[in-house]
């Protein structure tokens, strides 16, 4: 204790000029979009190779299980590449949409909003707002991104949120997470009024600009009557395990831009 107190004595004007300087660049970029953006573009490029040499490591030390998982995967290309109609019905042959295979490298499902660190960036292609697939359906968001790397908001976040429909019906609701388990999901926006039962398949409904229509989601758990709102509270099993996810595909939709513009246009009036 003599010894620290010492020491913050003799470099008291250093510790204070850094505590100074580090509250005016913190300053800086919150206050400042240009350099908030560049701040987050270099913290994800060095969280993603730090990640990226880590999950190299991994791989090493686990390389046959590696081994079993690139061969399943292999498996699954073939599949598609067999049977364009596969990754339930999603890819479709109007050509709107392009897939950018990449590898997760850090991954979370026990917070309350979770994260998932991919090893492709903006050399590759990719951008802020492009979602994220496998499948066995949707996984994210890109939320931010670097040169080599990119970290995707995951589907067990807080903030996400999915237009989805009933595949037998085709009525459209809204899912979310909970923030509980990390393979079930939540549609809290389906009146009473629409059939439903335990088993019904949940798909992506093609409104947004983000994934294509028919990727499947999950299926239907549970659900029963709120009777405060005359809603049904919906519990989804998701088909995606998050705690087994290695490999994702990113979506690049071709018309996207020119649908936001155009949308923005009419319904900002």
């Amino acid at each position: 204790m003599h010894n620290l107190l010492r020491f913050i004595k003799i470099n008291h004007f250093l510790l204070l000029f850094l505590t100074i300087e580090s509250f005016s660049i913190f300053l800086l970029i919150y206050n400042n979009n240009f350099q908030s953006n560049k701040f987050l573009e270099v913290a994800t490029q060095c969280a993603g190779t730090f990640y990226n040499y880590t999950s190299t490591l991994k791989d090493y030390v686990s390389l046959k299980e590696v081994n079993e998982l690139l061969i399943k995967e292999n498996a699954k290309l073939s599949s598609l590449i067999d049977n364009k109609s596969e990754m339930n019905n999603a890819i479709e042959k109007n050509y709107k949409y392009r897939y950018i295979s990449a590898k997760v490298i850090k991954n979370s499902i026990n917070n309350r909003n979770n994260y998932i660190t991919i090893n492709k960036g903006i050399r590759h292609g990719l951008k802020k707002g492009m979602g994220v697939i496998t499948q066995n359906g949707v996984i994210g968001i890109i939320h931010s991104i670097s040169k080599n790397y990119s970290i995707v908001l995951s589907m067990l976040h807080k903030d996400f949120r999915l237009g989805i429909r009933i595949k037998k019906n085709n009525h459209n609701g809204l899912l979310s997470w909970n923030g509980f388990k990390y393979r079930f999901a939540n549609i809290n926006n389906l009146p009473v009024h629409i059939p439903i039962k335990k088993g019904d398949t949940i798909v992506t409904n093609g409104y947004s600009t983000v994934f294509p229509e028919n990727i499947n989601i999950g299926n239907i758990l549970d659900f029963k009557e709120n009777k405060s709102n005359n809603y049904w509270d919906v519990s989804v099993s998701l088909f995606e395990d998050f705690n087994q996810l290695n490999y994702v595909y990113v979506v690049y939709s071709k018309g996207s831009s020119e649908q936001v513009i155009l949308e923005e246009s009419v319904y900002e009036r």
